[in-house]
């Protein structure tokens, strides 16, 4: 990884396997761009600053970021994560071990809370979830989810 915030987001997106895959690993990339999304927009709304920093849009199976997308590339090249095709679904797996570095304890427990209370359910209902969320209804396709946004959210609904 290039610079310090694309490898603090693939950190986070491999706790967020970690924490949040089915018994047998795995977890589907919608589901995981989602995880990475509600860590993202909870961090800035418990603390007014993202884990990230990097811009989500919206987007059909979003809010997503740019970056998610080449990270998990890189992640896969690297044997990092491998990925398995089922069905319409791509789901992912860790090959290693989280590094987590560039995560403070209280980040890395955000995203156990946050993959744990989401592990049992299924893709769809993180999609519902998420789109029923301030940010994602009052933003335009293809445009940039103001992190403040989650802040005039109900605390139940942030994640």
């Amino acid at each position: 990884m290039k610079t310090p915030a694309l490898k603090k987001l693939q950190q986070i997106i491999a706790h967020c396997i970690e924490y949040g895959a089915m018994k047998d690993g795995k977890i589907t990339k919608t589901k995981l761009a989602k995880l990475v999304y509600l860590v993202d927009f909870a961090n800035f709304y418990k603390f007014l600053v993202p884990m990230t920093g990097f811009e989500y849009k919206k987007l059909p199976f979003g809010p997503v970021t740019v970056e998610f997308f080449s990270v998990l590339e890189y992640m896969m090249a690297h044997g990092i994560i491998s990925e398995e095709k089922k069905g319409t679904a791509n789901l992912f797996y860790l090959i290693e071990e989280p590094e987590r570095d560039l995560l403070s304890e209280s980040e890395i427990e955000l995203i156990r809370e946050i993959a744990q209370k989401w592990r049992q359910h299924n893709t769809e209902s993180i999609v519902e979830f998420t789109h029923e969320q301030l940010p994602w209804k009052i933003s335009r396709y293809n445009e940039v989810i103001p992190y403040e946004l989650i802040t005039q959210e109900e605390p139940e609904n942030v994640y």
